[in-house]
């Protein structure tokens, strides 16, 4: 199967055109500097390059003008190009600092965590010690079920399920804690 043939961009077809005209030119005047002005034939020549290389200037000035044209439009495309770039760059700047955000809360609910399991370590069996520790649990828990909530919402899968996870091993620990 051939491959489609893939169109010239525009800016390639207004220099080969330019080039084009401008190797006319170069031949012409080549061919002047070694023509002979020794018969009429000769000097017929001559007057009919001369005659075609007077009418170059206009039409080189004509690809000039459609190579600046074409140069124009693929500045146009570039700056397209760059807007759309820098919008992307916005909306991972601002996803990356509500990531940010989210783990600086997961972070301090695990701080806090592990705030309550040193406290349960050092006095598990005492009833006041146990009932804070429920108490700051469940804020935990809550917390984290906000986070969750929040990640869910802001399409951070990762975080919404840690902060899942989290409120889960909270609760768990909640009911450990309570009497037999």
């Amino acid at each position: 199967m051939a491959k489609p043939v893939k169109p010239v961009p525009e800016i390639v077809r207004a220099a080969e055109a330019m080039e084009v005209e401008m190797a006319r030119l170069e031949s012409i005047a080549r061919a002047a500097s070694k023509a002979r002005l020794d018969s009429e034939k000769n000097l017929a020549k001559a007057a009919a390059e001369l005659n075609e290389a007077v009418a170059m200037p206009e039409r080189l000035a004509e690809r000039l003008q459609a190579l600046a044209a074409a140069m124009g439009r693929m500045q146009e495309r570039q700056q397209a190009a760059l807007e759309s770039l820098a919008a992307f760059a916005a909306a991972i700047q601002q996803r990356m600092a509500r990531l940010g955000q989210l783990m600086d809360a997961f972070a301090a609910l695990g701080k806090t965590a592990a705030e309550v399991n040193a406290q349960l370590a050092g006095a598990p069996f005492e009833p006041a010690a146990r009932a804070l520790a429920e108490t700051r649990l469940q804020e935990i828990a809550d917390g984290a079920r906000a986070l969750f909530e929040a990640a869910r919402d802001d399409d951070f899968p990762e975080v919404a399920r840690e902060a899942d996870l989290l409120k889960q091993r909270m609760n768990d620990l909640r009911k450990r804690l309570r009497p037999a």
